[in-house]
């Protein structure tokens, strides 16, 4: 067997040992009862620490020495060994007794955050958020890092992220979007919604619209599936079984909906990977912002578009008979786009979202450098929200304990919500450059064309190439926040006649 053969063959194993392992996860949130949590620990720790051991091999090294000695090699080529080098630097680094406490300790802290937030009690998940930020910090100091410590783990999800590429772009940002979010609040007038709020939205209902809207969108439930979990995510091993979840709030419906349209993104994304590159690792998706780029596109560029709503409304009013008596597309339009400040982040609009992802970039670099530890978390959370958004949670539920991102020991990931929503500005900018009757084709619910555009330019493409070559490479021009805010300060500007 030749040595790229073998290196392919070795890089198999390791994925097919990640899709069981993620099948567990799903489980573990989804379905599985709470007297399993202790041997799901032990489970999931021994895939982590097999597929460790497995990518730690030194004959991955060797291989990957003698097929880099290789000339002419392709594109994918090239990819494979890249990615596979970075992903075997990266796991030498880290101890396999580590990776398995690291493993152990999310199942039990996934655990003890859902029952701190039913509960609504900080103390249950105090102790375990305090173990999963020691891992983050280890884990950092294993990896290595040139200025700061947040900077190796920023990496791990969007490679070459650091703070000193965030902390202009989150200023810039913050700049630009603050006075539109402030002319609204000052000048503007909000939109009635009394038939929102004023109504009852059975979740048998929202089931139904979340189904036929992410069906519509091109999601394909012969390779996939919705369900009902605390947190929405979308998960599932392979492009054949994608596994997307959201929740429901009988009080009002835009959640679970513009929740099952996110995840619809990222299921639409995994199902669009190339099937000839499966098991390597160029076929995998290309970072989470570009993964977030295809959620966010879908859930607000355009499910909270005029022409979305204009669909749409049809569908609202076949399960919503009542409710939406007498509604019609200018007020949904002008209800799912209020702009507001409000305490949960997955429910924010778009204006506000972005302080919300810079709340926990600010606090995350705190934690990771020691500035602060857990117990200063809660105070700190709530004076961050009333500087920058002038709103205070009632409760935890509702304030630090509101993620799941911490208690999986995902830290690092926010910021790449940011990312996607400038990339999705940025792709959609370009998509309509080659679909000139692309508002008439999301009025008529023909959301193909779109879709395909993303296929091509964007799914099939893999981790070819690194993120900000996808983007450059589809768009024509690097990543860049511009095309977000022109969006967003049109949006703002036509929905409530304001400038900043």
């Amino acid at each position: 067997m030749e040595s790229y053969e073998e290196l392919l063959y070795r890089l198999k194993d390791i994925e097919l040992v990640g899709q069981i392992g993620s099948l567990l996860s799903w489980d573990q949130e989804v379905l599985m009862p709470p007297n399993a949590a202790p041997l799901r620990a032990e489970q999931l720790a021994w895939i982590s620490k097999t597929a460790h051991e497995r990518l730690t091999d030194p004959k991955i090294g060797i291989l990957l020495d003698e097929v880099g000695s290789r000339g002419n090699l392709g594109e994918v080529e090239l990819a494979n060994l890249r990615l596979a080098r970075q992903s075997y630097e990266r796991a030498t680094k880290l101890p396999t007794e580590f990776v398995e406490e690291m493993a152990k300790h999310r199942s039990k802290s996934l655990i003890s955050w859902t029952e701190a937030r039913e509960k609504d009690d900080f103390s249950i998940f105090r102790e375990d958020l305090s173990v999963s930020i020691d891992h983050a910090r280890r884990k950092a100091d294993f990896l290595g890092y040139e200025e700061l410590r947040y900077d190796a783990l920023l990496d791990l999800y969007e490679s070459g992220l650091t703070v000193d590429t965030l902390d202009p772009l989150f200023s810039g940002l913050r700049d630009k979007v603050a006075p539109l979010i402030k002319a609204v609040s000052e000048e503007a007038s909000r939109p009635d919604l009394s038939w929102v709020e004023d109504n009852s939205w059975s979740q048998e209902s929202q089931e139904a619209l979340s189904q036929i809207i992410s069906e519509a969108i091109g999601f394909n439930f012969s390779s996939g599936r919705r369900d009902r979990s605390t947190h929405p995510f979308c998960g599932g091993p392979n492009p054949d079984d994608v596994r997307w979840t959201t929740r429901y709030n009988e009080s009002e419906p835009f959640g679970s909906l513009f929740g099952s349209m996110h995840e619809t993104g990222h299921g639409t994304y995994e199902q669009g990977r190339p099937r000839n590159l499966d098991f390597q690792p160029a076929g995998k998706a290309n970072g989470l912002g570009v993964h977030e780029s295809q959620s966010r596109l879908w859930e607000n560029q355009v499910g909270r578009s005029r022409a979305f709503c204009d669909w749409s409304l049809s569908i609202w009013k076949e399960y919503f008979p009542e409710n939406m008596s007498g509604v019609d597309s200018e007020q949904l339009w002008r209800a799912v786009n209020l702009v507001e400040p409000g305490l949960i982040r997955v429910d924010a609009d778009e204006a506000t979202y972005n302080l919300h992802i810079m709340i926990r970039y600010e606090i995350e670099k705190q934690l990771i450098s020691g500035e602060i530890e857990v117990d200063e978390l809660p105070d700190l959370w709530d004076s961050m929200y009333e500087e920058f958004l002038g709103i205070k949670s009632p409760n935890s539920s509702k304030g630090v304990l509101q993620d799941i991102h911490w208690s999986m020991g995902a830290i690092g990931y926010f910021p790449t919500y940011t990312l996607g929503n400038l990339y999705a500005a940025q792709l959609l900018e370009a998509a309509k450059k080659e679909l000139p009757n692309y508002e008439d084709q999301i009025r008529s619910g023909d959301f193909q064309p779109l879709l395909n555009w993303m296929r091509k330019n964007v799914h099939s493409r893999g981790s070819v190439l690194e993120p900000a070559a996808l983007i450059e490479e589809a768009t024509g021009s690097p990543p860049s926040p511009d095309a977000f805010v022109d969006y967003l300060s049109s949006k703002v500007e036509r929905l409530y006649e304001v400038t900043a």
